[in-house]
């Protein structure tokens, strides 16, 4: 389309809902394609496999419950990988939650926490869903911190850098040690 005002004006006669609107260049658009025609030869690993694999590495094992979740229709992101694996943290019984967290950020299969696009849009699909907390990797703090700035927002927002500081986190605010 030809402006963001013209998309914003379409969506609004047509009674959809939306939270923002991106341009997107030719660079993302191609590497887009790029990084899926790499993953139909072979040359790359999906985002669901690496998903899986750096889960599973971190966990130790695999879950049949977080399996279940991947081979789901129209799983394609890594931004579920710290909820992931605290949810296999949860399902062993290495970890007790009572809160309702959002959760966002990609893993390394050490565990450390990894950047994630998209974090404004995260940020305000958890607060109008209602909850009270967010966890989010470090590495987005900086971006987050300018969203805060210009978006009021009745959610608290956690930064981790490793898995570990997000069960710690959890553990204190559900007032364990």
């Amino acid at each position: 389309m030809e402006s963001k005002k013209s998309v914003e004006e379409l969506l609004s006669k047509q009674n959809l809902e939306f939270l923002d609107i991106h341009e997107i260049t030719n660079l993302e658009l191609y590497g887009s394609k790029n990084r899926k025609i790499l993953e139909w030869l072979h040359l790359k690993k999906n985002s669901v496999e690496r998903m899986r694999e750096n889960v599973n590495q971190y966990l130790g094992q695999e879950d049949v419950n977080i399996n279940e979740f991947l081979n789901r229709e129209h799983t394609d992101a890594n931004s579920a990988e710290l909820g992931l694996a605290l949810t296999g943290l949860i399902i062993r019984g290495d970890l007790q939650n009572n809160l309702n967290f959002a959760v966002t950020g990609a893993i390394s299969k050490t565990g450390d926490v990894l950047k994630v696009g998209s974090i404004k849009e995260k940020i305000q699909i958890a607060d109008v869903s209602g909850f009270s907390y967010i966890i989010i990797p470090i590495e987005n703090a900086e971006e987050v911190s300018n969203i805060q700035k210009e978006y009021s927002r009745n959610i608290q927002v956690f930064d981790v850098s490793h898995i570990d500081e997000a069960v710690k986190l959890i553990n204190e605010l559900n007032g364990k040690n």
